[in-house]
């Protein structure tokens, strides 16, 4: 089991996406959990999958789609680790 959270300015976009982009993938989402707190809007899903390399793949192909901030990949016993998106937004 995977989890995987993404920070976006459009949260319906990016769920769409991630939604979207798991069904083509045959990948199983276990959950999905999505909030906006003011202007920031956060999406947590559990992937059902044991290969991390797919979901590195997922997450760099939902970044590259929508605005996405942050994404952090992470295994059921791993700490949080962030992955570099094409439109990454720094906050400075």
């Amino acid at each position: 089991m995977f989890f995987l959270e993404l920070q976006t300015s459009d949260i319906h976009a990016a769920l769409g996406r991630l939604l979207d982009q798991t069904r083509v993938a045959g990948l199983r989402l276990a959950a999905v959990n999505a909030r906006a707190i003011g202007d920031e809007c956060r999406i947590s899903a559990s992937i059902d999958i044991s290969d991390r390399d797919t979901v590195d793949k997922l997450a760099r192909r939902v970044g590259s789609m929508v605005c996405i901030g942050t994404v952090d990949v992470r295994s059921e016993c791993e700490r949080p680790i962030p992955i570099q998106t094409p439109r990454a937004r720094t906050k400075d």
